[in-house]
C-alpha cells in the first residue's frame, strides 16, 4: 500500500473528487432512493451535490492518491452542535429530487449529536481500489485528528458492512432510521483517552 498517499485536497481537486465520491457512491442505498436510479444521469446529478459540497461546504478534505490519480476522498467537519431541522413541505411531485434531498439530509440532521463533535463524510473510494485498506488509511487518520481533539465523532451510514468496519474504529450505533425504505444508521465515537 507504499504506493497510495494521503493528502489534503487542494481547490483544484474539488470537480475530479466529487467524480470519485459519486462513482464511490452510486450504488449506495440512499443515493438510489434520492436519485431514484444507479444510471450515468443519477451519478451526474450525485456529483454535482458533492461539488457543492466540496466547494461550498467544506471543512478538511483528505484524498488518496495512486501515482496523480484521486482514488478516495474524506471529508471531516467540525460542528457546534446547533441544529436548526428545517421544515419540510408536503411535496408537489414526490420525484423531484430536490424535495427527496431535503427529506434525506434533513432526516439525517435530526440525529446529529447536539454538542461539539466531529462529522465524518462523504467518505468514499472507487470500487477499483476498494478492499486495498484505503478505508482503513482514511479511517486511521481521521480517528488520530479527532483523538487530538479529544472529541466525539459522529457519522451516518446505509449500509450494514460500513456499520461493522466503522466499529473497528470504536463507533457504536447510536439510532437508526429509514428514509426511503432505506435503513440509515446513525454512529458516535467516544472521545478517546
Amino acid at each position: 500500500m507504499s504506493h497510495f498517499q494521503i493528502s489534503f485536497m487542494e481547490k483544484s481537486d474539488i470537480q475530479k473528487s466529487a467524480r470519485v465520491l459519486s462513482v464511490a457512491m452510486l450504488n449506495n442505498p440512499i443515493q438510489i432512493a434520492v436519485f431514484q436510479g444507479k444510471g450515468e444521469a443519477e451519478r451526474i446529478e450525485i456529483e454535482k451535490t458533492f461539488s457543492h459540497l466540496l466547494t461550498e461546504l467544506t471543512e478538511i478534505v483528505f484524498l488518496v492518491k495512486e501515482k496523480q490519480n484521486i482514488i478516495g476522498v474524506m471529508r471531516m467537519k467540525s460542528c457546534g452542535g446547533n441544529k436548526t431541522i428545517e421544515t419540510i413541505e408536503d411535496p408537489k411531485d414526490e420525484n423531484d429530487i430536490d424535495w427527496r434531498t431535503s427529506v434525506w439530509h434533513t432526516e439525517w440532521a435530526s440525529h446529529e449529536p447536539l454538542g461539539q463533535h466531529w462529522q465524518l463524510g462523504p467518505i468514499g473510494v472507487l470500487p477499483s481500489h476498494q478492499g486495498l485498506g484505503i478505508g482503513s488509511m482514511f479511517m486511521k487518520r481521521f480517528c488520530k485528528e479527532v483523538d487530538a481533539c479529544k472529541a466525539t465523532a459522529y457519522l451516518e451510514t446505509d449500509l450494514d458492512k460500513n456499520v461493522r468496519f466503522y466499529e473497528k474504529f470504536g463507533f457504536e450505533v447510536d439510532s437508526e432510521s429509514e428514509i426511503f425504505d432505506v435503513k440509515c444508521t446513525y454512529m458516535l465515537r467516544a472521545p478517546s483517552a
